[in-house]
């Protein structure tokens, strides 16, 4: 099983990650158009955090949604019914399309680009 692992504190919010998403998906740099997200603490110390699906063992998003979870699995464009399903606020919304990591097909293009080691790739048997 293929996961990514998140260091937040390695994170320098630079945002190559929600780019080089959007390239490998659409062609286009549009970090909205992304299903990784770099969050920022304004408020506080400014820390910043790359948020994306954790690739649950179960998905629990699935649970609570009438659809078959092998139809959407693999899949980077979800029913936005799904919107509300996730418990880690890790699917992401932009102009009636939800995004959801699909690993970019096994060869993440965000662990690629991060230079900082904040996303990182995790095989597990």
């Amino acid at each position: 099983m293929i996961k990514i692992k998140t260091f937040p504190d390695k994170c320098s919010g630079c945002h190559l990650c929600e780019m080089a998403c959007s390239i490998h998906h659409f062609g286009v740099v549009n970090i909205n158009r992304s299903a990784i997200k770099v969050k920022k603490e304004d408020l506080t110390n400014g820390a910043c955090e790359p948020v994306l699906c954790r690739q649950c063992k179960k998905m629990i998003c699935m649970e609570s949604n009438d659809h078959d979870f092998s139809d959407y699995q693999n899949q980077f464009s979800w029913d936005k019914s799904f919107m509300d399903s996730c418990p880690f606020e890790s699917i992401f919304l932009f102009k009636e399309e939800l995004y959801h990591c699909d690993l970019c097909g096994g060869s993440p293009k965000c662990v690629e680009v991060c230079s900082t080691g904040a996303i990182e790739l995790r095989i597990k048997e």
